[in-house]
């Protein structure tokens, strides 16, 4: 006998000595005699949770969060409280469902999406191969585990073991695959695992690839696996499963150890020579170059030369023209000085016979004899006869 206090927020439930049960919601005060007292347990989910309650019928129940909720023992086998599925954008999720009929219904759920699922229905789980982490190119049944399907174009590298070509060479092949995913409903209905089928047809194309040539012209048409044309079985499987391989790139490949040697061996004289032909080709190069320069130093001598014996031819002419238009000047200059003198003397003289013959005039007028007179005047050496007319 002794009291129990239930608080408020909490439950309990309270069983007698006959087995029966009662709950109790606090805040509650009881007494017992001859009864087990049990606290139950709380449990909560957050906005991005739910509660899966399984019921001592054995039906389950799902409730979304936020929310809270006690386990009776009375009713309730246990709660658990679970995270709800986040789909991200480019993601989707495909969830089947358990029908009345006990058919089952399939769905699709695109992101971007928080999805809880209902007590019948349950998440579709792939298994596909997924890269080793210790090797890559190789590839690990059921390694990549995964409830979300991506729409994003990924890529996955591996490494195509075995090809033999017609010489019996036995080969390594290394190729980076790029893929996206077209229709998942094609998908989920024509495969369990995408990547083996791709696997598997990108092997027969290697392979069928390489039976039909050497060694040496396998090394020679290498650049043809970085064509999607080679690949045709890999390009038709992915169509047929609702993906689309968008590329496919060339790695290189692996041989035995002896033939690498070799084949190290020929890389390493192949280079060898190509560095000499580099090197001999850079000298031709530089002497090239070289004489080119002189060349052109040489024309710019000549055109320099030629520039400064024009520049001095043109300067000499300009000083002739100069002199010559000097002295044209001085020439005229002197001529028109002496037809000024010219004019000057016969204004001059025609000035001073106007006086002259205004001085006879007027000694005329005078009476003075006038022939009389100019004979006086001439020098004696000069006999000439003068005469007058009145």
């Amino acid at each position: 006998m002794k009291y129990k206090t239930v608080r408020e927020g909490e439950q309990a439930v309270v069983l007698n000595y006959l087995g029966e049960g009662r709950l109790l919601v606090g805040p509650a005060r009881v007494f017992l005699f001859r009864e087990r007292f049990h606290r139950l347990q709380r449990y909560t989910a957050s906005q991005d949770e739910y509660l899966v309650i399984k019921f001592k019928s054995g039906h389950i129940k799902h409730k979304r969060g936020p929310c809270e909720m006690y386990c009776n023992i009375l009713e309730h086998e246990h709660i658990q409280t679970f995270k709800c599925d986040k789909i991200d954008a480019n993601h989707s999720i495909v969830v089947y469902k358990k029908l009345k009929d006990n058919s089952v219904e399939r769905r699709i759920i695109e992101g971007p999406t928080v999805f809880m699922p209902e007590a019948e229905e349950w998440l579709h789980e792939f298994k596909w191969h997924g890269q080793d982490p210790d090797q890559i190119g190789r590839m690990i049944v059921g390694r990549n585990k995964f409830t979300q399907l991506t729409y994003k174009p990924d890529q996955f590298y591996y490494n195509v073991l075995g090809v033999r070509t017609i010489d019996d060479t036995m080969l390594t092949v290394k190729l980076m695959l790029f893929y996206e995913l077209d229709d998942v409903i094609k998908m989920l209905d024509t495969t369990h695992d995408p990547i083996s089928d791709m696997i598997n047809a990108v092997c027969a194309d290697v392979i069928a690839f390489a039976g039909k040539l050497t060694f040496e012209k396998f090394q020679k048409a290498t650049q043809l696996l970085g064509d999607l044309e080679t690949f045709t079985q890999l390009t038709q499987r992915a169509s047929r499963i609702g993906y689309t391989i968008s590329k496919v790139v060339y790695r290189g490949y692996g041989a035995s150890d002896q033939l690498q040697i070799m084949q190290d061996d020929a890389i390493q004289s192949r280079t060898q020579l190509r560095l000499n032909a580099e090197l001999q080709e850079q000298e031709h190069r530089l002497r090239d170059f070289q004489l080119k320069k002189e060349q052109e130093r040489t024309k710019q001598k000549q055109d320099m030369e030629n520039n400064k014996s024009a520049h001095r031819q043109k300067l000499e002419v300009l000083k002739q023209e100069h002199q010559m238009a000097l002295k044209d000047r001085e020439h005229t200059m002197q001529l028109n000085r002496e037809d000024l003198k010219s004019r000057t003397k016969l204004e001059s003289d025609k000035s001073q016979d106007e006086e002259d013959v205004k001085y006879l005039k007027d000694l005329h007028t005078l009476g003075v004899d006038m022939t009389t007179y100019l004979i006086s005047t001439l020098p004696p050496t000069i006999h000439e006869e003068i005469r007058v007319t009145k």
